[in-house]
């Protein structure tokens, strides 16, 4: 049921997590080649968060949505915001928020990451729950469990298509 699905890759300067491939959990980049793409007006979104730049390619959107399937974006508040909201380009979007089960299993998983600093770490938890960023989104999921959130996000998606 997913092949009606494509998630593109976004870009980051944040340094790279010692399980992460390059070009598969992101496209990791200088700060002055970021800066480059948006000079080149490259991304359909971008922001700076947490210290670092994250953006969309406007390219792998456009890819994906060319194949007929639906495109799904990795977001965090402040892009999702910036897309829903046709700031940069004006898709039909819907807004699917997937929230951990509380805030403790929250702080778990970020601190398995092992690569948040306190700071960090506070202000993801504080920013994570906020009820005003959560009234922007059409359908809010509690990732409770990997495959049982599978199922419900392609339910909500098979509303759409």
């Amino acid at each position: 049921k997913f092949s009606m699905i494509g998630a593109t890759v976004s870009c980051t300067t944040r340094p790279i997590r010692n399980w992460e491939k390059d070009g598969v959990d992101y496209h990791f980049v200088s700060n002055e080649k970021f800066e480059m793409l948006i000079r080149d007006n490259e991304f359909m979104e971008y922001v700076e968060c947490y210290g670092n730049k994250y953006g969309t390619l406007k390219n792998s959107v456009i890819d994906i949505l060319q194949t007929k399937r639906f495109c799904i974006l990795d977001l965090e508040f402040d892009g999702a915001a910036n897309v829903l909201s046709g700031k940069y380009l004006n898709f039909n979007c819907v807004g699917i928020l997937m929230l951990p089960p509380s805030v403790s299993a929250l702080k778990i998983r970020l601190l398995g990451r092992g690569s948040e600093t306190s700071e960090s770490l506070q202000k993801r938890l504080a920013d994570s729950f906020t009820v005003s960023r959560i009234a922007n989104y059409r359908h809010v999921v509690v990732n409770l469990e990997l495959q049982s959130t599978k199922i419900e996000i392609e339910n909500i998606i098979q509303m759409y298509s």
